[in-house]
């Protein structure tokens, strides 16, 4: 018994001897990362080179932590000067798209100098109150719209003529070119200016019946906008004008209050007006210009290279609004096809027709309308 209790404590001696020497190897060599992971990660404290101008940035190898270079980047800066841009789209809405364009353009070129905080859905009031606020010096940033700057220059009127573009590339065109120039020099005695132009779209009527002509809308109540000479148009073909809201619009059109109403593409798909009207005609009889304007207080206490800094962000954002619209009425239109019977009438006609109506009021932009290409 005494020589099996020997040998066990023996054993146990020799088995508590090979794991202090095992200890003892490790503390002196410790266990070392596989050498492909140890070179590929940075040292502590050094980042990663950025990709090359054009390079697409490579994905992480295994085991490598991604790096977050976004956040650096995208940090604000505390001495960050914060301007106010005021729009009546919902979020997500056209105007908000574009205002957001503009804003990543603005604080991209001027390296996070200047914010761009986007106030949506007449979130500090009305488009008229807005508007008001650039003139005086106490809003930075306004998207407006045509008729309500005639009330500050009555040039501007002249854009609310009917038939006056073609499409889109050629409101494009004339805005961003010598006629929007000279609109927006018109405006800078009241206290503000054009920084750049967003895009309405073109008018359409929507009908019970089939419209083709002027003449086919004899009879019928139509909403217009309250603008003279368009509705001068609509009364001369026949049609009764009924003065409802916008907002109302669609339970008047549902209720026989009124008959037919116009207006773009992408306001006939999102009130879903396409339930209660069967056809479309693509008239294009009217466009409405949607300036963004700036505070001339705010734009001449700039420096002239940061003046130029948003003109030229405000040229960009407006070339992207165009396209974007372009893009947009494409698919639009591809959806109303599918739920209202659409109507490509002869534009000429109709063109023809309005000038009777439109004649006297071309009279009193005489000036103006020679910058028209």
């Amino acid at each position: 018994m005494k020589k099996i209790l020997s040998l066990l404590l023996a054993v146990l001696m020799i088995a508590s001897l090979a794991a202090c020497g095992g200890n003892s190897g490790n503390n002196a060599q410790p266990t070392e990362a596989p050498e492909s992971e140890a070179t590929e990660a940075p040292a502590e404290g050094e980042e990663a080179e950025a990709p090359e101008e054009g390079e697409e940035a490579e994905a992480p190898e295994e085991g490598e932590e991604e790096e977050a270079p976004e956040e650096e980047e995208t940090a604000e800066n505390p001495d960050a000067i914060h301007l106010k841009l005021s729009h009546p789209s919902a979020e997500g809405g056209p105007y908000d798209q574009m205002s957001k364009e503009f804003k990543r353009l603005v604080e991209e070129k001027s390296n996070g100098k200047y914010v761009i905080d986007i106030f949506a859905a007449n979130a500090l009031g009305t488009q008229e109150e807005v508007t008001d606020s650039v003139a005086l010096g106490t809003l930075e940033l306004a998207v407006t719209s045509d008729d309500i700057l005639a009330k500050y220059a009555p040039e501007w009127g002249y854009l609310g003529m009917p038939f006056l573009f073609d499409d889109v590339d050629d409101v494009d065109e004339n805005l961003n070119g010598e006629l929007g120039a000279y609109l927006s020099e018109q405006l800078e005695s009241k206290g503000m200016f054009v920084v750049s132009f967003f895009e309405n779209g073109f008018r359409n009527v929507t009908a019970p019946k089939e419209v083709n002509v002027p003449e086919d809308l004899a009879g019928l109540k139509i909403r217009v906008l309250t603008n003279q000479p368009l509705r001068d148009m609509f009364t001369n073909a026949g049609a009764v004008i009924a003065d409802v809201s916008f907002s109302e619009l669609y339970q008047a059109l549902d209720m026989g209050q009124c008959d037919a109403q116009e207006n773009p593409y992408a306001n006939i798909r999102d009130k879903k007006f396409y339930e209660v009207q069967d056809y479309l005609c693509v008239t294009m009889h009217s466009h409405t210009a949607e300036p963004m304007v700036m505070s001339m207080d705010f734009f001449n206490s700039l420096s002239e290279e940061d003046q130029e800094m948003f003109k030229e962000a405000g040229l960009e954002a407006s070339k992207w609004a165009y396209q974007f619209a372009k893009d947009s009425d494409a698919e639009n239109r591809a959806y109303l096809e599918t739920v209202m019977t659409v109507i490509d009438p002869d534009r000429e006609v109709w063109k023809e027709f309005a000038e009777e109506t439109s004649a006297p009021y071309m009279e009193a932009y005489t000036e103006v309308a020679a910058l028209k290409k």
